[in-house]
């Protein structure tokens, strides 16, 4: 059967006869169907395409996180719960200029500074008051030496002569007494039987204080016997810088040097000044102010009744027509003069000789 429709298809009458009845099956189509059929056209024309981005929806869990790899850094440790996070401190970004890479540098955190300490009052130069100046205080020599530990009680009998090594014909107590910075010196020299007919009493006195220098007498006092005309005294006006001197001649006034001493507080200066260090001393004699130049001696053992002891002499020879003063101070006994001979310009002698040295103060009753 396939095979004769095949051979009718082939068939040429028949081919023109299906030909006419498809044409006029379309023309049917055409007119009846309202069947519409438009070639493209060739003509270019603007198309618009609207698009719209919408965000998908968060999906939890729906992607595992990628595994860092080994060349990266490790993530910093979550803090635990329920504890606050700490406020890092201010970020400081420094100036960009332009087509250079960003960087910014964290302001360094420093602690807050500690609470100023204000120094009281006193320790501020500013606000110190200076001290009123004391008559007392004296200018240190920078080459003096001060003996601090000098004694501040000291008690020395002496025999007397009126020769050179002769025997005693009298006695003397020198006693130094020093209390609360303000010193006492008192020397009283008698004559013993027949020689007390001849020779009176010397009286000497000096009063002042204790310094950084030594010694500064205020008052000085000298009496022979009872003779009026053998008195005389020496007052220290140190803030003025004037020495009054009173005789029964009158009264007058010198200037006064710094370190000037009387004749007996110079003696015991040496305590604290010791010998050799300062060799001209202005002394006040109450007669007259003037310099003593002591020379050197040397080293010398004397035996006294003291005992043997090892001395530094000294020696003040003066014009002639000043007294000639030489004395013995005792190393052993922080230069206290243990012998001491004066010449005077008559040519009498005065020579005193230590029998007994006291340097502890007697307690009072």
């Amino acid at each position: 059967m396939w095979n004769n429709i095949k051979q009718t298809l082939l068939d040429s009458s028949y081919k023109q006869l299906l030909v006419a009845f498809c044409a006029s099956l379309a023309l049917h189509a055409l007119l009846f169907g309202g069947f519409d059929f438009a070639l493209p056209t060739l003509k270019k024309e603007m198309h618009v395409i609207e698009a719209r981005i919408q965000m998908p929806k968060a999906v939890v869990n729906a992607v595992e996180a990628p595994k860092p790899d080994k060349t990266t850094l490790p993530e910093p440790p979550k803090p635990p719960k329920n504890v606050k996070p700490i406020r890092p401190p201010p970020v400081v970004e420094e100036s960009i200029e332009p087509n250079e890479p960003t960087e910014t540098v964290l302001a360094e955190v420093t602690p807050e500074p500690a609470p100023e300490v204000v120094p009281p009052v006193e320790a501020l130069p500013a606000q110190i008051e200076p001290e009123p100046p004391q008559a007392e205080a004296q200018p240190v020599d920078a080459g003096l030496v001060i003996n601090e530990n000098a004694y501040q009680y000291v008690e020395t009998d002496f025999d007397v002569s009126t020769k050179i090594d002769g025997s005693a014909e009298g006695k003397a107590t020198v006693t130094y007494n020093l209390v609360d910075n303000q010193y006492r010196l008192k020397s009283l020299m008698q004559a013993r039987g027949l020689a007390a007919l001849v020779i009176s009493d010397l009286l000497q006195t000096s009063e002042g204080v204790l310094t950084k220098s030594g010694l500064q007498p205020t008052s000085y006092f000298y009496q022979y016997g009872d003779n009026i005309d053998k008195t005389r005294t020496a007052n220290f006006d140190w803030q003025n810088k004037i020495v009054n001197l009173h005789t029964s001649k009158g009264e007058k006034k010198e200037e006064l040097p710094e370190g000037t001493q009387d004749l007996l507080s110079f003696m015991y200066q040496f305590m604290y000044v010791a010998p050799l260090q300062t060799m001209q001393i202005p002394i006040a004699t109450g007669k007259k102010l003037v310099v003593y130049d002591y020379s050197f001696e040397g080293e010398e053992n004397i035996n006294i009744k003291l005992g043997e002891l090892k001395t530094i002499h000294i020696v003040h020879s003066g014009n002639s027509d000043e007294e000639k003063t030489e004395l013995w101070l005792a190393i052993d006994y922080q230069y206290v003069p243990v012998k001491i001979r004066k010449i005077e310009k008559n040519g009498k002698v005065y020579e005193l000789r230590a029998t007994r040295i006291n340097t502890n103060r007697p307690t009072q009753n």
